[in-house]
């Protein structure tokens, strides 16, 4: 008994780290590449992508502000502006894809990440998504073969459904 209240103390900070309602509990976001940190991620936007019967929600953070709704929720691609960085995290899903992070042209499945706060009713309401310190080397796009560390809370303003 004593071993399983131990093993539960030291695992219960895991379990909760990001899943207060609001973001409460999880840190300001943080990105790197290399050690080195990326500023400026200020504009989310967030949808929700349907896939059949399959959900997850997404929130992308720009170092622009020049990216509209109507742009993020195109099937057909929305205009990159020149010097753009965007990572985005998505959570709340099943299966394989259904949590993970990225960066421009790569995305990171297998990655601890969690929607908090209360899912949008409306255009416009914000959705938060917490990363849990997720490491990697994306395999290809400007960043291919560099180290790069997301973590913390991603906000944005909700844009409604993007059905594949």
């Amino acid at each position: 008994m004593r071993l399983a209240l131990i093993l539960l103390t030291a695992l219960l900070p895991l379990t909760t780290a990001c899943s207060k309602k609001g973001g409460g509990a999880c840190k300001a976001l943080s990105v790197t590449i290399d050690g080195k940190a990326i500023p400026g991620l200020g504009h989310g936007l967030a949808r929700v992508n349907k896939m059949h019967d399959e959900r997850n929600w997404e929130v992308d953070l720009f170092n622009h502000d020049k990216v509209t709704c109507e742009q993020f929720n195109s099937k057909s691609g929305r205009p990159v502006a020149e010097g753009e960085v965007s990572v985005r995290a998505f959570a709340g899903g099943e299966g394989m894809m259904g949590a993970g992070v990225g960066i421009d042209s790569h995305t990171q499945s297998g990655v601890t990440v969690n929607l908090t706060g209360d899912k949008p009713k409306a255009v416009g309401d914000k959705v938060t998504i917490c990363v849990d310190n997720a490491s990697f080397k994306p395999m290809v796009g400007a960043n291919k073969d560099k180290t790069v560390v997301i973590d913390g809370l991603f906000e944005g303003s909700y844009c409604g459904e993007m059905a594949f």
